[in-house]
């Protein structure tokens, strides 16, 4: 009996001595992963504005090329392609302006449907986005947060508005501070900067603070934009927002492509990434 225990003690040591060297070699084995180039895609950002509280007369849309996973290589302009935007019997011919922005002079109208078409390398591109209405930021204000996890905390710039009643809202803000536009995509602030009414609808939204990672100081100029959008487009930029602020906790979405409203009508198996919306947008600014 006393035997046997032996030479059981002795083996189960030999299976954690052998357990424990594979665990720590595996550590230590180097994997290289071969991460092949992909053949650059269109990227296609911009949306056809509808300022509630300031006039938007030149609309935006910015055309790239999609860099590869590895290198440095930034996303290369797309200078030569035919843009234009369509709403009924207006067709809207964007110019090339710099740095692959294409740009034309016309005022948005409420509740209509805009198509967007673009010609480039042999392909047709379309994108299709109805008008959001949505309400106007009422005002803005600064207020104090405490630090979390080290940070030391400080001011930063909330909103005042009225989310509209039996309407169902969605929302996305942009902050720029002294002109530059200032957003991390990261966990902390990935739904905060993107909103749905779910819990607010037809009230009032009060000292809320969308971006939590810049706080302001004496002497900056602050700007919000306010962005009543779809709910696709929601759907859209709340997937890249968990795509690309991925913490280091279980659970988080994998990487992968995810695509926008904008079709290859030409190549449908090439289609392109990126979004076109269309938008009432309210701008607040404030100086401290």
């Amino acid at each position: 009996m006393n035997l046997n225990f032996k030479t059981m003690k002795k083996t189960f040591t030999k299976i954690i001595a052998l357990t424990t060297l594979v665990v720590f070699s595996s550590c230590e084995k180097e994997i290289k992963l071969e991460l092949k180039n992909t053949a650059p895609k269109l990227v296609v950002e911009g949306n056809v504005l509808l300022g509630l509280d300031t006039l938007i007369e030149w609309q935006e849309i910015k055309l790239t090329r999609s860099a590869n996973y590895i290198g440095t290589t930034l996303p290369e302009p797309i200078t030569n392609a035919s843009v234009k935007v369509i709403e009924g019997t207006n067709t809207y011919e964007y110019a090339h302006t710099a740095n692959g922005i294409y740009k034309c002079n016309f005022t948005a109208q409420p509740n209509k449907t805009y198509k967007l078409e673009i010609n480039y390398d042999g392909d047709t591109y379309e994108a299709f986005e109805t008008m959001q209405n949505g309400p106007k930021i009422d005002s803005l204000t600064i207020v104090y947060q405490e630090g979390a996890f080290g940070d030391e905390g400080g001011e930063f710039v909330a909103i005042n508005t009225k989310d509209p009643v039996n309407q169902t809202n969605f929302y996305m803000w942009r902050l720029l501070i002294n002109d530059v536009f200032l957003m991390n995509a990261t966990p902390g602030n990935r739904y905060r900067s993107i909103q749905k009414d779910e819990f607010f609808n037809g009230q009032e939204l009060l000292n809320y603070v969308p971006s939590d990672e810049f706080p302001v100081k004496e002497d900056d100029k602050v700007q919000m934009n306010q962005y009543n959008i779809s709910e696709q487009m929601y759907n859209y930029y709340y997937s890249i927002f968990n795509l690309t602020a991925a913490s280091s906790v279980t659970g988080d979405v994998p990487p992968g492509k995810i695509l926008g409203n904008v079709v290859n009508k030409s190549s449908p198996k090439r289609n392109p990434l990126g979004y076109f919306g269309a938008c009432t947008i309210s701008i607040r600014t404030m100086k401290l």
